[in-house]
């Protein structure tokens, strides 16, 4: 008999995560942290049209409508083993590299930098990516594998709950922001693993609920936690957790 494994994943280390592991300890929920430890207390805004977030600003530095402005504010180093506590982190580019647009020299020193900096900091291995962007490359699948990498997330959808063939290069089932998040939540529910285990995989960048409009909202993010929490049939775990057993 399988098992149903849920599993959450946010971005770029925002003082919005910390809202967000409230509500995740308040529903006994877990999930990974993806850090960029080049930009630790790093200041500005997103710029957006709607929930979709295109370009990050300098602070007060704005556009007239129809654009809408968040605040994008890392942790600072010195709150971050406080913030994360309990937490898994993963690494998500030193300074936010996009991995497969860069050369390989650039690809692997950005790797390097964020992972050393990252476990001398917490004291633990890192075995996880998120890929800033989406982008990567075999190039950059074989060396985070030489690396000791066990997953790495892109940011395009699967819409469903198959463990990928390539945990080095997977799509999660969605992002909490986009209108499924919630129908996949109920048929997660219902799902039956039978023969074959099952994720739910879902992430977003915390900024986003910041956004107040549709599931880009704190009271959204609150009814999804609330609808796939408390169930004895669902393994709730973190992004390494989830890939130790394929």
């Amino acid at each position: 008999m399988g098992k149903k494994y849920f599993t959450l994943s946010f971005d770029d280390g925002l003082e919005q995560d910390k809202r967000v592991i409230r509500l995740m300890k308040q529903y006994g929920l877990k999930g990974t942290f993806n850090l960029n430890a080049g930009l630790f207390g790093a200041r500005g805004e997103v710029k957006g049209i709607g929930t979709f977030s295109f370009q990050d600003c300098p602070e007060g530095v704005r556009h007239k409508w129809p654009f809408s402005y968040v605040q994008h504010n890392r942790i600072p180093k010195d709150e971050v083993l406080q913030v994360y506590e309990g937490m898994e982190i993963a690494t998500h580019g030193f300074r936010h590299e996009s991995l497969g647009a860069v050369s390989e020299d650039e690809m692997r020193a950005s790797v390097d930098a964020d992972k050393a900096a990252l476990e001398g900091l917490f004291g633990a291995p890192i075995v996880g990516h998120a890929y800033a962007q989406g982008s990567t490359s075999p190039a950059v699948q074989a060396y985070l594998k030489e690396r000791g990498y066990r997953y790495a997330r892109a940011v395009f959808p699967s819409g469903g709950y198959e463990f990928p063939e390539n945990p080095l290069n997977f799509r999660p089932s969605t992002s909490i922001i986009l209108k499924d998040a919630m129908k996949l939540v109920e048929r997660f529910k219902r799902e039956e693993a039978q023969d074959r285990d099952l994720l739910l995989y879902l992430w977003a960048h915390s900024y986003e609920m910041d956004y107040e409009k549709g599931n880009a909202s704190w009271a959204a993010l609150e009814r999804l936690f609330e609808a796939v929490a408390g169930r004895s049939d669902i393994v709730y775990c973190t992004n390494s957790e989830a890939f130790s057993h394929i």
